[in-house]
């Protein structure tokens, strides 16, 4: 034998060696989709690879795994047939075996009838692979994409819960495992519909009770569509779902003309009652003179709505004192300007319409009036009180001011808050939204109420980001601060750091409004964060007067810490000596009064301060 006839022979029984040195142990069946286990032994495995095919050809792979594991775990094919397993080193098969793939049994459980976007349960009996789901499909076809759907490894008792369409029709829920389906089940899908009494006409901007009858599916709502027509986005709308009493009351909008009440399950109409709004009618009155720095009643009769102002404007229309109106108090009360002059009142709903003027005089002060400055040297809060912060980390927050996104700088300064103001053991709550899905109107409690732990909540607290494309649903979480704040005794400070406008069709000054009519010693605050626009500012101010509370607007770092302090801080008021309150304020403010003693009260108690003519005096509340 030549040398080079050696040579191959010894390489041709080295390879055979090699080849008889890996194997494969595996079942013989597996049911489609089916996580097997393969055993292997083999001298080398580094780059090795399980591979399922139809024939020993590369091209035929319909499953891989790569061999990290003995035995090593790798998914059957979907599609029923004979298979072969092989282990590949370096591109070569080195061992195989055989596989054959079956269909598994399936079955399904599931109401005959049910109506549109109902939620029902389906019991099931099916392999459980991964990612096998329970979803609609048409009768005898194919899955309905976007269709109500469930994952069966979540489940833990053999049921899973489905939402019906919005469409009325013949379905079949089927059983997926990948696109095989291995179960069907027919249900018919009935058409739904609401009845809806409410008033027949209301005036611009008036609120309105609705009774209902309907489904009471998830996230049905009720509100406003223009007439035999579309619904209205942006306007006044509350979820059935939060309201016991099949009962809502809603805003009409302030412009008079045609619209309906309608209630909406899954973006369908299906009940309407017509509604008519008509213009609002104010009338203005009050003294023909008054007196520089005094406190004036103004009386309005007519039809007045939340977050309506009485402004007082001088000959060049600037705003120099304004007060909100309560609609079952006729009569407001301003402080005159210290500058004597002509002034017009001025009425203006919440939307910036005009409905009434009056001429009033401004006549000079007796005598030089003083000032009076009210500070306080803890927050004010007690035990018995609590905070509830609603944070807005929504998409917007991700924009810059600086080198720093908002997001940031309104995190830090909460935490600033946290750990430097509020007192350790008061009660506190964290709302978030926008931080969990993208958008998602979901409003989260991230730290439900509990006495002030400084240490936990600065955790949370810088633990929450951003996320983009985020909604802003400010009405959702005002609505569930009032179950955040039940169980409180003693006065509710309501916190809403923002800075944006409601995204996603609620209705804010509906939700503030719900919050005070429960009774509670409660104020709503409003810190706006980098808001540029006016208008947007002027409505915040408004639904933060309609909660018996202030806006504060910050630009940057240092005007956001100033305005959740401020927010936090104590209202007072200011009684003279007849007993009558003159002024009121919140800690940090000054006042400027007519010479003379007073006493200042507030929610710990009262102190005394005399003010001086032309002059001016602090006091400090402990």
């Amino acid at each position: 034998m030549t040398k080079a006839l050696a040579i191959i022979a010894a390489l041709l029984l080295a390879s055979l060696a090699t080849a008889q040195d890996y194997s494969l142990t595996a079942p013989d069946r597996a049911h489609s989709r089916q996580q097997i286990e393969v055993g292997w032994t083999a001298p080398q495995t580094d780059g090795g690879l399980l591979e399922i095919r139809t024939d020993l050809e590369p091209t035929s792979r319909a499953s891989y795994a790569y061999v990290r594991g003995n035995p090593q775990a790798i998914q059957a094919p979907e599609p029923p047939g004979d298979y072969v397993i092989v282990f590949v080193h370096k591109g070569q098969v080195k061992a195989s075996r055989p596989l054959t793939v079956f269909l598994p049994e399936a079955s399904l459980a599931a109401p005959a009838e049910v109506g549109a976007r109902e939620d029902f349960v389906v019991t099931w009996r099916g392999p459980n692979s991964r990612s096998d789901n329970i979803t609609f499909a048409e009768r005898g076809g194919t899955k309905i994409r976007g269709s109500s759907y469930a994952y069966v490894g979540n489940s833990k008792d053999g049921t899973v819960s489905l939402r019906a369409p919005a469409d009325a029709g013949d379905y079949d829920i089927v059983y997926l495992s990948g696109s095989t389906v291995l179960a069907r089940a027919p249900v018919a899908v009935a058409a739904i519909s609401a009845t809806l009494n409410a008033p027949a006409q209301i005036h611009g901007g008036g609120q309105l009770r609705v009774v209902w009858e309907g489904p009471r599916n998830a996230q049905d709502y009720i509100g406003f569509a223009e007439r035999d027509g579309e619904y209205i986005r942006g306007s006044s709308y509350q979820y059935v779902g939060n309201h016991e009493d099949n009962a809502v009351a809603l805003t009409a909008r302030e412009e008079p003309g045609p619209v309906d009440v309608v209630y909406i399950s899954g973006d369908r109409i299906i009940g309407r009652a017509p509604l008519e709004i008509v213009p609002a009618h104010i009338e203005l009155d009050a003294a023909d003179e008054v007196v520089a720095l005094s406190e004036f009643p103004v009386t309005w009769r007519g039809l007045g709505n939340s977050g309506d102002q009485i402004r007082a404007l001088d000959t060049e229309g600037n705003m120099l004192a304004y007060t909100y109106i309560v609609p079952d108090q006729p009569q407001a009360r301003l402080v005159a300007p210290a500058q004597p002059g002509k002034l017009e009142l001025v009425y203006i709903t919440r939307e910036g319409r005009e409905l009434a003027r009056r001429p009033i005089t401004v006549l000079p002060a007796a005598e030089k009036p003083g000032t009076l400055t009210v500070l306080q040297s803890v927050s004010g809060l007690g035990p018995d009180d609590a905070v509830a912060v609603i944070f807005d980390a929504s998409g917007s927050m991700l924009q810059r001011i600086g080198s720093e996104r908002r997001v940031e700088i309104a995190r830090q300064t909460l935490a600033g808050l946290v750990a430097d103001t509020l007192p350790e053991g008061t009660g506190f709550a964290l709302r978030v939204f926008g931080h969990k899905e993208v958008g998602s109107c979901r409003s989260d409690l991230e730290i439900p109420l509990a006495p002030l732990n400084r240490a936990a909540a600065s955790t949370v607290i810088g633990g929450i980001n951003a996320m983009n494309l985020a909604r802003t649903p400010l009405a959702r979480s005002i609505e569930l601060v009032g179950s955040d704040l039940a169980n409180v005794s003693g006065q509710r400070v309501v916190v809403l750091l923002t800075d944006g406008e409601e995204t996603c069709d609620g209705d804010p000054a509906a939700a503030i409004k719900a919050l005070r009519d429960k009774g509670w010693d409660i104020r709503v605050n409003i810190v706006g964060f980098a808001i540029d626009d006016l208008a947007l500012r002027e409505t915040f101010a408004a639904w933060a007067a309609l909660g018996g509370g202030a806006y504060f607007n910050a630009s940057d770092r240092d005007e956001l810490g100033a305005a959740l302090v401020e927010a936090v801080a104590s209202d007072f008021a200011v009684v003279d000596a007849a007993g009558e309150a003159v002024a009121r304020g919140r800690v940090g403010d000054t006042l400027a009064l007519p010479a003379g003693e007073y006493r200042i009260q507030w929610g710990g108690g009262e102190a005394v301060a005399v003010v001086p003519a032309g002059s001016g005096v602090t006091v400090t509340l402990d």
